[in-house]
């Protein structure tokens, strides 16, 4: 499947995907700049440019800085009105916490709408599941914390250190927080509802 990325303006420690020819490379804001260190090309840059200068010479979408929503969310639905269902979000994690809270947040707003979206860095990485989901062991460990995103969420684990068996998670529930991976293949199963599913290095 085709995907679109973003570069935000967070925290930013790398890229870790490779970029394939019907990929889409989007810039927000100061995410150009974070861009330009890693020599990734970027297709399009969308933003108010409140926090960074407006580049010359490069396909730009200017904002108004007088707006409700993000950068960021301005950037998905350019992927989404271009037909990308699947995007992955880097410098989305870290800066200004309440752009991280946000960027949380949209994640369920489109998985509603049948696009899959992940923030991504090198430590973590943060996706919305209402489906089930499989893990392929891959040789090292780390922690997955899972998070309801409604009152009547029902999930099953198998794999991981703590196992569930058709539990009824409620949005306020915090026992999913710190679960292991446990050197094997691991399943989430979400039987109804939808989670919020955190993947963290050990060394976090």
């Amino acid at each position: 499947m085709k995907t679109c990325y973003i570069i935000g303006g967070g925290a930013f420690d790398g890229f870790f995907d490779k970029i394939e020819e019907k990929d889409l490379v989007l810039a927000a804001d100061k995410g150009y700049t974070l861009a330009q260190k890693q020599a990734i090309k970027v297709d399009y840059i969308i933003g108010d440019f409140d926090s960074s200068k407006k580049p010359e010479g490069v396909k730009v979408i200017a904002l108004n800085p007088i707006k409700d929503f993000t950068d960021t969310v301005a950037a998905i639905e350019m992927a989404k009105d271009l037909g990308y269902k699947k995007i992955i979000i880097y410098g989305g994690l870290g800066g200004r916490e309440s752009h991280t809270i946000s960027n949380i947040r949209t994640l369920y707003r489109y998985k509603k709408q049948g696009i899959d979206i992940r923030l991504r860095s090198k430590k973590k990485e943060i996706f919305v599941l209402k489906e089930d989901f499989f893990y392929k062991y891959q040789g090292s460990d780390f922690y997955v914390s899972i998070f309801s995103l409604d009152n009547e969420t029902k999930i099953s684990l198998e794999g991981l250190f703590y196992e569930l068996d058709s539990y009824p998670m409620s949005i306020d529930d915090s026992l999913g927080v710190s679960n292991e991976t446990a050197k094997a293949d691991f399943k989430i199963k979400v039987h109804q509802g939808a989670v919020i599913v955190v993947f963290e290095d050990k060394s976090c």
